[in-house]
C-alpha cells in the first residue's frame, strides 16, 4: 500500500512537467512558453475537476452548432452570449480551450467543412472577446500570443464598422486588459498604412490607460478619409466615456478626467468641420464623453455657429440634460 502511494505521489509531481514538455495547440492554434503553459495546465487541471460543466459548454456552445444558429434561422453562428453567462468561472475552460486541448464533439458540428470552419471561427471570436471582458491578467500570455499569431497572419481587414474578426477582436481583448504590455502592442500599429491600424484604434479605444487619448488624437489628425475619422471618432467615444472611467473607482478618477479632457478638446472643433453622419459620430463621442464643463463649451462654440450647427448643439445640450436627469 505504502509502495502504490510512492507511486501516486510521483505520478502526481511528473505529470506537470510532462505537460510542460509538450506543445498543445487548442482552436487558436498559438503556442504558449514552456512556463506559460505549465502555469496554465496546472490551474486548468485543478480547475477542471471543480467545474467540468464548464469545460463542456465551451467544448461546443449550442449558438455555434447548427441545431442552434442553423435551427434559429440565424445568418451566422453566434454564442458570445453563452460564453458571457459562464462569468469568471469560464475563464480557465476558455483559456483551455483557445491555447491548450480544444476538443469539440464533432458530431454536433456541420459535416460540411466550409459551414464547420465558420462555427469553429465563431467560437473563436467568442471566447477572445469574453475573455478580455474578463480581464483577468491570467489571460495575458494568451491574448500577447493571438495577437502575435494576428501580426503574423495575412487576414484580410473587414469592412469599417464590422467588429467580429479576429484580428478586432484580439485587439479590443487587448484594449480591456489595459496594461503597459497591451498598450505597447497596439500601438505599434497606429500608422495610416498598417494593415492592422483600424484593428489597433478600436482596440486603443477599450485601453484605459492616458498614454491611449493622443495616440487616437494623433491618428485623429491623419485620417486618410471620413470613414476612418467617424471609426477613430467612436474609438475616442469608447476611450472617454465617463461612465466607463467611474466603473473604475475614485482611484482613475483624475487619469479619467485627463482622458475625457483630452478628448473633448480634439472632437470639439470638429463639428464645425463636419456634416452628417461624421457630425452625428462625434456629437456621441461628446456626450459620452460628458465633460463636467462641456455645456459652457458648447454655449461658446454655438455663438459663432451656423443655423444647423447651431441646432445639432441644442440637440446635443439637450441629450446632455437628459442623461443627468435620468440619473
Amino acid at each position: 500500500m505504502k509502495k502504490l502511494n510512492w507511486m501516486l505521489a510521483l505520478v502526481g509531481l511528473a505529470l506537470p512537467l510532462q505537460l510542460a514538455a509538450a506543445e498543445p495547440v487548442g482552436l487558436a492554434g498559438v503556442t504558449l512558453g514552456k512556463a506559460d503553459a505549465a502555469t496554465l495546465q496546472q490551474a486548468v487541471m485543478a480547475d477542471r475537476l471543480a467545474r467540468p460543466a464548464a469545460y463542456d459548454l465551451v467544448a461546443v456552445a449550442r449558438g455555434c452548432r447548427p441545431d442552434g444558429w442553423q435551427a434559429a434561422r440565424n445568418p451566422q453562428p453566434v454564442c458570445n452570449r453563452e460564453f458571457r453567462a459562464l462569468g469568471a468561472a469560464g475563464l480557465l475552460p476558455m483559456l483551455s480551450a483557445l491555447a491548450l486541448d480544444w476538443q469539440p464533439d464533432v458530431s454536433k458540428l456541420s459535416t460540411d467543412p466550409a459551414l464547420r470552419k465558420r462555427e469553429e471561427q465563431a467560437m473563436l471570436v467568442a471566447m477572445i472577446d469574453t475573455v478580455g471582458m474578463l480581464r483577468d491578467t491570467r489571460a495575458r500570455p494568451v491574448l500577447l500570443a493571438l495577437w502575435q499569431q494576428v501580426e503574423a497572419s495575412r487576414e484580410v481587414q473587414p469592412p469599417l464598422e464590422r467588429a467580429n474578426s479576429l484580428s478586432r477582436t484580439v485587439a479590443e481583448a487587448l484594449g480591456r486588459m489595459g496594461g503597459a504590455l497591451e498598450l505597447n502592442a497596439l500601438q505599434r500599429h497606429v500608422r495610416a498604412e498598417d494593415p492592422l491600424f483600424n484593428a489597433a484604434i478600436a482596440g486603443l479605444g477599450w485601453c484605459k490607460r492616458t498614454e491611449a487619448a493622443p495616440l487616437l488624437v494623433g491618428a485623429l489628425g491623419h485620417a486618410k478619409d471620413e470613414a476612418t475619422q467617424r471609426w477613430i471618432v467612436a474609438a475616442m467615444g469608447t476611450l472617454a466615456s465617463s461612465w466607463s472611467w467611474q466603473a473604475l473607482g475614485k482611484v482613475r478618477e483624475p487619469d479619467g478626467l485627463r482622458v475625457r479632457q483630452r478628448v473633448t478638446e480634439a472632437l470639439l472643433p470638429l463639428l464645425a468641420k463636419t456634416q452628417g453622419e461624421s457630425r452625428e459620430r462625434v456629437v456621441q463621442s461628446l456626450q459620452l464623453a460628458d465633460l463636467p464643463d462641456l455645456p459652457a463649451r458648447l454655449t461658446q462654440l454655438r455663438a459663432s455657429a451656423d443655423a444647423t450647427l447651431q441646432h445639432d448643439i441644442d440637440d446635443l445640450l439637450g441629450r446632455v440634460a437628459r442623461a443627468h436627469t435620468a440619473r
